[in-house]
């Protein structure tokens, strides 16, 4: 696992992104987000991992709603 925002040593550059919900998909690939692009991704999405640093993510929610999507 990579911190959010780091880059990884690789060809490309690729960058560790925070994501929402809706983006973990199919058509999510590990190369989309580089040092060339992920500045404009924040600009535009804020700091998705902001809400982490607060008060912490609630793992039990977020394993009981993948669980629904999963038999659902």
């Amino acid at each position: 696992m990579a911190a959010p925002y780091s880059v990884r040593p690789k060809p490309g550059a690729t960058v560790s992104a925070p994501l929402e919900w809706d983006e973990v998909n199919e058509n999510l690939s590990p190369s989309q987000f580089t040092i060339f692009n992920v500045m404009e991704r924040f600009k535009e999405k804020g700091d998705l991992w902001k809400p982490v640093l607060g008060k912490g993510a609630d793992i039990k929610r977020i394993l009981k709603k993948m669980e629904a999507n999963r038999a659902g």
